[in-house]
Order: structure tokens, then sequence, then C-alpha cells
């Protein structure tokens, strides 16, 4: 019986960045729920219906920009995050760590709950480019099942820890259907732990379809994301999901164009 109800919802760099696990191996583990299958009407409901009649976020006119999140989800941290977007109504997208996932099961499905997206950035953020594509693969694998278990939604994005790519791990997330995210601003919010400075690198990277780095771990990042989020909307911009600005990413592909 499939679990998956539903599809869910950054010069270039250096091949190993500064992207940086801080994923407390110290949070607890509570048991994931038993998921029960859940049966649709032939007949949608007019609200079913009219919910899936909704145009989607159109970025070739909207001034768009995507947030995402890496290392998560953590109930210290991404729970509070999720409350800041949701206040401001505005979405995001989370790499995750199926480890965490997995602890973490209602986290992950809150989140997806709320608009936002759900996706893969490897089991325990080990790099994939040591691996062989067999390897990547299985890793990869893993994690999307555990994701994909708190969500009941399918994860479609990947994102290699330390931004460490190669031809090999292209091949093992074209393998996993999984579509390859990088980055345009990269915020280093993991070193300098500066809400200020995390804001300043946003607002003065932010352009028109960028992808932004940062790591909803850490409580410097999180006491940065009210303002964050209020400037650019003072810019004019709209937040949505990373499939929502790139439209049908594929798998095995890189964005943005920079890291191809």
């Amino acid at each position: 019986m499939s679990l998956l109800l539903g599809a869910c919802g950054g010069a270039p760099p250096t091949a190993v960045s500064s992207d940086r696990t801080g994923a407390d191996a110290s949070l607890g583990s509570p048991a994931a729920p038993r998921i029960a299958a859940s049966r649709e009407s032939s007949k949608p409901t007019p609200q079913a219906a009219a919910k899936r009649a909704r145009p989607a976020v159109n970025c070739k006119k909207l001034k768009c920009i995507a947030l995402t999140y890496d290392d998560g989800p953590s109930p210290k941290t991404t729970a509070k995050l999720i409350k800041i977007l949701k206040k401001h109504k505005a979405k995001a997208t989370f790499f995750q760590l199926g480890q965490l996932a997995k602890r973490h099961p209602k986290l992950v499905r809150k989140i997806h709950q709320m608009g936002s997206e759900v996706a893969n950035h490897s089991w325990d953020h080990d790099s994939l480019n040591r691996k062989s594509v067999k390897g990547a693969h299985q890793d990869l694998k893993r994690a999307s099942a555990a994701i994909e278990k708190g969500c009941r939604c399918r994860v479609r994005l990947m994102r290699p820890p330390y931004g460490a790519t190669d031809k090999g791990v292209d091949k093992a997330a074209k393998k996993a259907g999984l579509a390859e995210i990088l980055w345009d601003i990269d915020t280093l919010d993991w070193s300098s732990r500066n809400p200020g400075k995390i804001k300043r690198k946003v607002l003065r990277g932010a352009a028109r379809n960028r992808i932004v780095l940062m790591h909803d771990i850490h409580r410097t990042t999180i006491a940065a994301q009210e303002d964050i989020i209020k400037g650019l909307k003072k810019r004019g911009y709209t937040l949505v999901t990373v499939s929502e600005l790139l439209g049908k990413p594929k798998p095995g592909k890189r964005y943005p164009k920079s890291w191809r």
C-alpha cells in the first residue's frame, strides 16, 4: 500500500561549499506514527475541486525568491520557523536529513501541510561524491523514504551535503528521481551565527528567481527570519518553494544554471 498521497509543493561556488551540518545527535527519537491509508471518493467535493483549480504561482510574472533551509528538522528551531512562515504566509523549502526526519515525522508533516516543500539532504550529511553511484543512490533512497513517510508526499528534490557534487552524484540523483538543487546566495549562517549579518547577506544578494541557502538548526538563523521575510516582501518579492520557482526541475539536473 502506497503512503504517497501527493507531490511535495542556491561567480559559481566551488564544488565543496560551506554548507555544514550541525545536526544535534542528542535530539530525541520518538517512534514514527503509524500512517493509516485513506480512501478518496470518486466524486471530489466542491472544496477539493476548487483547491485543485487554483492557479499555480507564476514566477515568470511575479518577482520570486526561494528561501531554503538545510540540516533539519529540529524540534528546537524548525518548529519556531514554521510559525514564522505561517504568520507571514510565506513558503520555503526544507532540505532534510533522513535520520532526523525519521525521528521527527510530525515536523515533516507540518511543513508539508502549510504549503512549504520538504526535500532530501542525504541520510546523515555524509559527502555523496565520496560514495559510489550505487552507494549515493542508496543513501538518497533511504533518506527519501524517511521524509516521505513523514509528509505522506513524494520528494522530488535533493541537495548534496557541502555542495559536494560530481557526475556520479548526478547519476545517483537521477536514478532516485531527484533534481539537484544548489544555491545562488550562501548566507554563511553556520559560520557567523549573527542575525544581522545573515539578514544583510540575504537582502543584499536578493534578485529575481534566486535560491537562498540557510540552516534551520541554528537559533541565530531563526532570529533573522522575521526581518528577512519583511525585507523581501517590502521589496516586492513573493516567497515560493524551489519547485514553484523552477517549474518542473528534471531529475539528475543541477540548478541553478551556474552549477552545471
